[in-house]
């Protein structure tokens, strides 16, 4: 960031699970740097923050999709993984337990689809609004969830392979801009996302 007298508003989205990045501390530098710009921050799932961005109502999201997607800018290529914790044990013969994002949710499809593709059973032990109840659900060991692999925090694991849950692919963490909204703040801010590695 270089400090300016920008002036404004900026109506950021960002996918809540994408907040356990450095994007926190970005938007704090953003904020001390260009006091005079209004950012107003919403936090949601990405197919919520990409309506509203369609509808005029966010200028920029930082937003999780399908690899090579829409033509937003890539920040970085993840891998959707199963995540459960250390404890863990699946009976391959019962319904996978599974803690999922209320729908419309990108790795509540990811992980429904590729069980549903290899005919495995599932049941819905959680279902969550944020990151936080999603962690809290798979720390309690009530069942397992589809997340980027990088940003598993320390306490829990990625799930064995012994347990034969299918792949789940890749995912894109993207910004994707209003094209009708200012473009100083929207670029100042987009290009303190990229310049950064957001782990």
């Amino acid at each position: 960031f270089t400090g300016s007298a920008m002036r404004g508003r900026l109506r950021f989205g960002s996918a809540d699970d994408l907040a356990l990045t450095q994007l926190p501390g970005i938007l704090r530098d953003f904020r001390q740097l260009y006091p005079q710009t209004n950012l107003e921050l919403t936090v949601s799932q990405s197919p919520i923050l990409l309506k509203r961005l369609q509808a005029g109502q966010l200028d920029l999201v930082y937003i999780k999709q399908d690899p090579g997607g829409l033509d937003g800018r890539l920040v970085r290529r993840d891998r959707m993984v199963w995540v459960g914790h250390k404890s863990v044990t699946l009976d391959p013969d019962a319904p996978v337990p599974l803690i999922v994002y209320q729908a419309p949710s990108i790795s509540r499809t990811y992980a429904i689809g590729s069980l549903e593709s290899i005919g495995r059973t599932w049941r819905i032990t959680c279902n969550v609004k944020e990151v936080n109840g999603m962690l809290a659900a798979v720390r309690a060991g009530i069942g397992i969830a589809a997340f980027p692999q990088s940003l598993i925090p320390g306490d829990l694991a990625q799930v064995s392979p012994g347990f034969g849950l299918p792949a789940l692919g890749d995912v894109d963490f993207c910004l994707v801009d209003n094209p009708r909204a200012a473009r100083e703040p929207v670029e100042a801010l987009a290009s303190a996302i990229m310049a950064r590695p957001l782990q």
